[in-house]
């Protein structure tokens, strides 16, 4: 099963935490790999694959840059 999900920033432990609790019992075929944005999950017994991405109005909030819409928006005015 692959799943593909978007989370808010500060959601990522959780998320981490949700597939290892639902790998109970064979938490050692699971790989997990953490990057900045994205997390990738699978477990190699079940074949299950779920990849959580912190959504773009999440990533723009913290790191205290402008919305892309706004500054679509702006180009426009000027």
């Amino acid at each position: 099963m692959n799943n593909h999900h978007m989370i808010e920033e500060g959601n990522q432990e959780a998320a981490i935490g949700a597939f290892l609790l639902a790998h109970e019992g064979h938490t050692q075929d699971v790989e997990v790999q953490r990057g900045t944005w994205s997390i990738f999950c699978r477990c190699a017994r079940c074949e299950d694959i779920h990849t959580y991405e912190v959504d773009n109005e999440a990533r723009e909030w913290a790191l205290m840059l402008p919305m892309w819409q706004e500054e679509e928006e702006k180009k426009k005015l000027a």
